[in-house]
């Protein structure tokens, strides 16, 4: 987890998660849900109206809607007019509120690589922010030249770094680079490990067997967890499931 300080205001930051952080130098704006809790205090006097309007509009759809895969998700968004500031680099960067950043997941907050996500690269290419490569594909020469035809999300080395938190990662892979990032932001105090857990509704009524993601056990009427050393809880050997 890591914290964008906002620009021009000393109590206000956006924590983000993100399970990408050796791609943080590519990051070209941060993006808040319609519901985030402080976007009051992003929005400039002379976006009021547009984002008012925007959240108003994202509010009548669906989790489903707004983050649909396919040519035509992930395109909306208006900017609130102020801008982070990304802790590593110490760069601007413009701060957007997209619906296709929901509220129920990490921080309701994401840190944007539009060369390293596939919704921030459409994002970027509709409303024309920048891309910036931090990620060379294995079969690529070390260095970001080069102009990207579409998002890189695999593996790779890392490029264009610098000396970016204090640490040199150019020409490490991904793995080595994010350990070695990890522990400098937590010396740094710049950022902290932490696990984030998904989990969405899930629906038994069409269940004919054990299968729920919680093994619970009624004794004398009392709802308990399967102790741990009794997990996991396997399922009898049948002919048939019929």
């Amino acid at each position: 987890e890591l914290a964008f300080a906002v620009d021009g205001e000393r109590d206000v930051e956006i924590k983000v998660f993100t399970t990408r952080p050796e791609t943080i130098c590519g990051v070209t704006y941060v993006c808040v849900a319609p519901e985030y809790d402080a976007l009051g205090s992003l929005v400039t006097a002379e976006r009021r109206d547009a984002v008012d309007a925007y959240v108003k509009a994202s509010a009548a759809k669906s989790d489903r809607e707004r983050t649909a895969e396919g040519a035509s998700a992930g395109k909306t968004g208006v900017f609130t007019g102020s801008f982070a500031i990304n802790p590593l680099t110490g760069g601007k960067i413009p701060i957007w509120v997209a619906d296709y950043v929901l509220s129920s997941y990490g921080t309701g907050a994401v840190m944007a690589v539009p060369a390293h996500d596939d919704r921030d690269w459409l994002f970027a290419q509709t409303h024309g922010l920048p891309v910036k490569r931090v990620i060379a594909a294995l079969e690529d020469s070390v260095g970001g030249d080069g102009e990207l035809e579409a998002a890189h999300t695999g593996d790779g080395t890392i490029v264009d770094w610098g000396t970016a938190g204090g640490v040199e990662l150019d020409g490490l892979g991904v793995a080595e680079a994010r350990a070695k990032l990890l522990d400098q932001l937590e010396i740094s105090n710049l950022g902290h490990r932490r696990v984030n857990y998904k989990l969405r509704d899930w629906l038994f009524s069409r269940q004919r067997y054990w299968g729920e993601p919680f093994p619970i056990v009624f004794v004398d009427g009392e709802a308990r967890a399967v102790p741990e050393e009794e997990l996991p809880v396997k399922l009898p050997d049948l002919e048939s499931f019929a």
